[in-house]
């Protein structure tokens, strides 16, 4: 309420000509000018809840997540209308399998059967301020072939059973995302 003697409260004369919602808006100016310098105070913020309560929990999620993407390959492989390996890509791994795809295509070879994620090591696992998973994943590639245009199988005789690659993920949203995938070279598996 205020202090100042001075201040009087409007005085709504009975005339014909006052309206009831002139009479409301009257007195809803005088209230707010009574209340004058004061503010709500603002709404307090939410603390944010960390997505992963601990670095194991997370690393746990990131091989999850990575697995899931190997058998969405795998199923993309065998024609599954649905299978978007793609949807678990971002930045640099996302542009190397556009290369890749497109590489393949050029030449007209296709990759036919399944790999296997053999092993999912951690290499260093950040929760804060920006979550990241680095791993090396061992893949099993000997049950897949190369075919050329004609499905002639063009397989390397010197391809090794096995290929370490360094997989570095991010969170995106509320869920890991491979951003980089690399041949870890003098890694053995």
């Amino acid at each position: 309420m205020r202090s100042d003697s001075s201040y009087r409260v409007p005085v709504i004369p009975s005339s014909p000509r006052f309206s009831l919602s002139a009479t409301v808006a009257l007195v809803t100016f005088a209230a707010l000018a009574t209340t004058g310098g004061c503010s709500a105070s603002p709404e307090p913020k939410p603390t944010p809840t960390p997505l992963f309560a601990s670095e194991k929990e997370a690393f746990a999620a990131a091989e999850e997540v990575y697995r899931e993407y190997n058998e969405a390959v795998n199923a993309e492989r065998r024609g599954a209308p649905d299978a978007d390996p793609r949807d678990y890509l971002i930045g640099l791994a996302l542009e190397g399998d556009t290369d890749a795809r497109n590489e393949l295509r050029d030449r007209g070879l296709t990759i036919n059967g399944d790999g296997l994620v053999a092993v999912f090591d951690e290499e260093e696992v950040v929760l804060a301020p920006s979550p990241r998973v680095v791993a090396v994943a061992c893949l099993d590639v000997s049950g897949t072939r190369v075919l050329d245009h004609a499905g002639q199988d063009v397989t390397p005789a010197e391809r090794e059973a096995h290929v370490p690659l360094q997989v570095t993920m991010l969170t995106r949203g509320d869920t890991w995302a491979i951003s980089e995938s690399t041949s870890a070279a003098g890694t053995t598996c």
